[in-house]
């Protein structure tokens, strides 16, 4: 290992031929999970569950305040579950006693929210919720780390992004079906199956990822056997330990950017639809859009994962941030329905390339050791920059107030590209190695 923590251990074409797509679809079962549950409370079981307990006139401010302080709870855990996590001695390793802890924790948490509360325990029970949520991530995300040879990390990386779209949206899609019949008190029964769902998701997917991580951890031998039984037995913390990534802070400023780029979109996409293109009904055709968005950022998931893998992670990323750069500009003169779908179908697929790709960067800095740390801090670019997202909220009114209506949205587009255009730029910043290029099988499995 060198002084930055890179690994100097050979990988050999076992080693990537061992992780197949099924292989990594059951690591990765849990991104389908989580992602599902966090996106379908955010977007339809708070707003109901907010509707019940805060005054009609403060309903949008109460529920942002809501959403923020989640995301801040969820951050403040990150880095140091990471660190504990990385010192943890366990007969089952360093990674999963946090994810099953958060497993018992957040369907105790289900339970509650489907009482009567007020405002204040409501903040308390999701603050609860994102806090184990956090406890859980870090660790799921180091044993990816530690596992996956680094020829197949950006596979690894796409078949995440994929099940982590499914996972939003098809719980997403239930859910509010579910969730759409509930009121108290005659139909409360819909809010305990739709959290039952939630918590049925998270167990299941769970246990998926936790059993593939203790059997490949315990059996499969190798560094991540060695890793293994070294948490298991003794893992003494040294002064020696290698350091995080000297140009993490520049990645994590980067994931920061284009996270609040995209979520730009999944914020203020309905506002858009029914300011700038005047469409009737414009939920109704935000779900119409979603299904070209959400089908071109799956398209493209696997195919800039693999490419990485081949021509290394900077060249996939340049592109996938020109298109967006590009198409993000060229929405801000569409003026009929059809014509924005389609640029934003192109969006979704160069979204889909990005957040694929970058990902798998995020793998390739981090250091052997310390693999929960250095996912903690990236985690931390993550949720600033979605919380950035939220926070442009006023510069549509504001412009719209002194330009004239329109030019809102206008410049909320030109901040989303800019802010693709800065994501890009700092990776320039980011030194890192070529991912190993491995002669291995693509469909080994077990």
């Amino acid at each position: 290992m060198n002084v930055y923590g890179y690994s100097t251990l050979q990988e050999t074409a076992a080693d990537a031929g061992a992780w197949g797509k099924w292989s990594l679809a059951r690591l990765n079962a849990y991104s389908f999970g989580l992602a599902g549950f966090v996106l379908a409370m955010d977007t339809v079981v708070l707003p109901i569950l907010v509707l019940d307990v805060a005054p009609e006139a403060a309903k949008n401010t109460l529920l942002g305040m809501l959403g923020l302080a989640g995301m801040l709870a969820a951050a403040m855990v990150q880095v140091p579950v990471g660190w504990a996590s990385d010192r943890t001695r366990s007969r089952l390793g360093r990674r999963l006693p946090y994810m099953l802890w958060a497993c018992v924790c957040i369907p105790v948490a289900l339970i509650a929210l489907a009482t009567p509360l007020t405002y204040g325990s409501l903040l308390v029970v999701w603050l609860f919720i994102q806090i184990n949520s956090g406890i859980a991530y870090s660790p799921y995300l180091a044993s990816i780390r530690e596992l996956v040879p680094t020829s197949r990390m950006g596979v690894a990386a796409s078949i995440k992004t994929l099940l982590e779209a499914l996972g939003g949206a098809s719980i997403l899609f239930v859910a509010a079906l579910m969730v759409g019949h509930y009121s108290r008190p005659d139909n409360a029964w819909w809010l305990w199956a739709t959290l039952g769902m939630f918590a049925a998701a998270i167990l299941c997917t769970a246990a998926i990822s936790s059993t593939t991580i203790y059997r490949r951890m315990r059996e499969t031998g190798g560094a991540a056997t060695a890793a293994f039984h070294r948490a298991a037995m003794a893992f003494p913390e040294t002064t020696s330990m290698a350091r995080l990534h000297p140009d993490l802070p520049w990645f994590v400023a980067s994931r920061a950017a284009f996270l609040a780029a995209v979520v730009i979109f999944t914020t203020y996409g309905l506002f858009f639809l029914r300011d700038k293109v005047q469409v009737e009904n414009p939920a109704q055709a935000l779900g119409v859009a979603i299904i070209g968005i959400g089908g071109m950022l799956i398209m493209t998931t696997y195919p800039s994962g693999w490419l990485s893998d081949r021509v290394g992670r900077k060249p996939v990323l340049a592109v996938g941030t020109a298109a967006a750069l590009a198409s993000t500009i060229a929405m801000m003169w569409v003026s009929t329905y059809v014509l924005a779908v389609v640029v934003a179908s192109v969006i979704g697929g160069a979204v889909g390339i990005i957040l694929t790709t970058h990902w798998a960067l995020a793998n390739d800095l981090g250091t052997p050791g310390r693999e929960a740390q250095h996912m903690g801090v990236v985690n931390l670019g993550t949720l600033i920059g979605a919380a950035g997202a939220k926070a442009i909220g006023p510069l549509p009114d504001l412009v719209s107030v002194w330009f004239g209506p329109g030019f809102g949205y206008t410049a909320l587009l030109g901040a989303s590209a800019l802010l693709f255009m800065i994501g890009g730029l700092l990776l320039l910043k980011v030194r890192v190695e070529h991912p190993a290029m491995i002669a291995a099988p693509e469909s080994g499995d077990d």
